[in-house]
């Protein structure tokens, strides 16, 4: 006899694998873009647009589904603003700050730690260990990452140097890894997107005080393709791309959703080649391979077994 509920826990998990492959292939595209727009609108500026563009997105989506979910109480409130202060307020004012002093590469570097960073702190803080072979997948797809932005060049790896930018990202993937696991405990009582609309909501709130003097007081530069990345930056990364994160977090879990992280950097070396001209060569591909095999490890289903149970995170354990 056919059982049902192993047919249908496995489309679960392949749809909540294409959903963020889908996430992860939009965000590619977010530092090329940033880089594109950095230079013509004020960072905290931009990333108060960027919010309520994506809330102009993701509230007519989520009008049903905001009155039929449960009532919000304190706590509930809290988890959310930390949730906005986190991976709203911090994560897009750190990352666009950054990436105004901070090069593209090693931008993707510092982000493609969050997977390792995100599983240690499912380690130490919540008690769920990774696998062997799931540890084994983080090292190699970092692995891949490093040997596509250091051009297959040891020499060029260790020539690259840290700044006081490149510490600010590493805040932004602390930020975004906890922002990542809290929301994962957030959904076992919300749905991916009314969790979507509050965090965006309570850190474009954080935002917006420093956001409208920033407008008033720095210097702008707005033009018609400024408008294009903003609507690409807002309506699809902060709407969309978000959204997906967080049904693909509902379906896998945060473990495993923060290894499809690594994806992200190779679409968006896939587009630097695209709109800005860049060739592929050798190391790109071998560098791809590695990526993808070390996500291969880490979705095998050995690996998956002991951080597959759903996290219910309180914020005031924390």
């Amino acid at each position: 006899m056919i059982d049902m509920s192993k047919i249908e826990t496995k489309d679960l998990k392949i749809g909540g694998y294409l959903v963020l492959l889908l996430s992860s292939l939009l965000y590619g595209g977010n530092v090329v873009a940033a880089r594109f727009i950095s230079g013509d609108i004020p960072p905290i500026t931009l990333a108060v647009l960027r919010g309520l563009f994506g809330l102009l997105v993701l509230f007519p989506l989520a009008r049903r589904s905001l009155r039929q979910s449960p009532m919000l109480n304190r706590q509930d409130l809290l988890r959310f603003a930390l949730m906005g202060f986190l991976g709203i307020t911090v994560a897009y004012a750190s990352f666009l700050w950054s990436i105004q002093y901070s090069s593209a590469t090693i931008v993707s570097i510092i982000s493609a730690t969050n997977p390792a960073i995100t599983i240690t702190l499912l380690a130490f803080g919540w008690k769920v260990i990774p696998s062997k072979l799931r540890a084994s997948g983080i090292a190699l797809s970092f692995l891949g990452l490093l040997v596509v932005i250091a051009q297959g060049s040891f020499a060029r790896l260790i020539s690259l140097n840290l700044s006081t930018s490149d510490l600010v990202m590493l805040l932004n993937v602390l930020a975004v890894s906890l922002f990542t696991i809290i929301g994962q405990g957030v959904m076992t009582k919300f749905s991916p997107i009314v969790t979507s609309v509050y965090s965006l909501l309570f850190g474009t709130i954080f935002l917006l005080p420093y956001g409208i003097w920033e407008a008033v007081y720095k210097s702008w530069n707005f033009t018609g393709s400024s408008m294009l990345v903003l609507l690409y930056m807002g309506c699809v990364v902060t709407g969309i791309a978000v959204l997906l994160n967080f049904e693909g977090i509902s379906r896998l879990g945060s473990g495993k959703a923060a290894i499809f992280g690594n994806i992200s950097p190779v679409f968006g070396i896939l587009f630097a080649c695209i709109f800005l001209g860049e060739r592929l060569e050798l190391y790109h591909w071998a560098g791809f391979t590695l990526v993808l095999a070390g996500i291969g490890l880490c979705l095998w289903p050995s690996s998956a077994k002991k951080t597959s149970q759903i996290l219910h995170i309180e914020v005031t354990e924390r």
